[in-house]
């Protein structure tokens, strides 16, 4: 009896030898894999939606002019005429970006259109202080959004 008892204690060993090999090879040995990147094809797409919104940035200058004026009319044409289109090539540009700028980039598109939303209400109540805030904001969020675009020197 005590032989047997040795024998299936060996066999139990060599059973869980067997296992503890199998499963050592089967595993994935917690190889790291590379962070998403953006391909050339990519970084070309997303260029083309940023120069667009980086036109429009660059205008910038021009509806601070007609906001130091109070030109409540050209004010009003501005945001809804050359930025009227912002909202949707931001978003367009959002889906192309990894997940994580993605997240961000798309909560800043709708920061963007509430402080577009707030300068056209302050317009419309001919309010200097409310537009100028509004300005400052949207400026400083456009800017921020710009930011977040990959460009091939930061890949």
């Amino acid at each position: 009896m005590e032989r047997f008892r040795s024998l299936a204690r060996s066999m139990v060993g060599v059973f869980l030898v067997a296992i503890a090999t199998l499963l050592v090879s089967c595993s994935s040995g917690g190889q790291a894999t590379a962070p998403p990147t953006y391909s050339a094809d990519q970084i070309a797409q997303i260029s083309i939606y940023a120069g667009r919104i980086q036109t429009s940035k660059d205008r910038l200058p021009e509806l601070a002019g007609y906001i130091r004026d109070e030109n409540w009319a050209n004010i009003d044409n501005f945001i809804h005429g050359p930025l009227g289109e912002l909202r949707e090539r931001m978003n367009r540009l959002a889906f192309l970006l990894l997940p994580n700028d993605k997240s961000e980039a798309l909560a800043l598109s709708n920061e963007i259109t509430e402080d577009l939303e707030a300068m056209s209400a302050a317009v419309t109540a001919f309010d200097s202080n409310r537009t100028n805030q509004a300005y400052i904001r949207f400026a400083k969020d456009l800017s921020t959004f710009l930011n977040l675009v990959p460009t091939e020197e930061s890949v």
